[in-house]
């Protein structure tokens, strides 16, 4: 038996851990919460799509992109996210994470070029908005300044390095097959 089942229930859990414990502190965790985001869309998600690979619908790479980024931006517009600050809100909130992330690694794990660059496209979107937050740092009244720096920093850096990982990885996937057409055709 394969373990992503497994690994993706203990990132769902982790995240549980990171909400709870961000809304215990007073003022709340703006970085503990975007860690609850990634776990979900960055490491449950694809983690789901590995368990299950005879599930595979047919996901368009713009569909999947726009799909994960309405939520990701929109969850982080400010009144939204002062807005999901109750439980019945997180669990909203971890929901669309995970559902738009398992959308968004679908595609991915249907490989080629198409991939890449859905993975590329994602870095720069997680650079995008991590950097927005890093340096709106008033943007988030219920937490403090330095703490919602810290959450862009951990979107801008840790989002962008998986995706980025994940890309590489297709590229050199790509490469090898490449790689080996040109040797069958010689």
């Amino acid at each position: 038996m394969k373990p992503w089942p497994l690994l993706a229930a203990l990132a769902v859990l982790g995240a549980g851990g990171l909400y709870a414990s961000g809304l215990a502190m007073a003022p709340g965790s703006f970085s503990r919460h975007m860690g609850a985001h990634l776990l979900l869309s960055l490491g449950a998600a694809p983690l789901l799509v590995l368990g299950w690979p005879r599930f595979r619908p047919v996901v368009a790479g713009p569909l999947a992109f726009l799909l994960l980024n309405a939520v990701t931006y929109g969850v982080h517009l400010p009144v939204v996210y002062a807005r999901l600050m109750t439980p019945a809100g997180m669990l909203l909130e971890s929901l669309l994470f995970l559902g738009a992330g398992a959308v968004f690694w679908l595609r991915v794990a249907a490989g080629g070029l198409g991939a890449a660059g859905l993975l590329l496209a994602q870095m720069a979107a997680c650079a995008l908005l991590g950097a927005a937050i890093t340096f709106s740092r008033s943007a988030y009244a219920m937490t403090t300044p330095g703490d919602t720096a810290l959450g862009g920093v951990l979107m801008w850096v840790v989002g962008g390095f998986v995706v980025m990982a994940a890309a590489f990885y297709h590229l050199l996937v790509q490469l090898s097959v490449s790689e080996r057409r040109h040797e069958q055709a010689t």
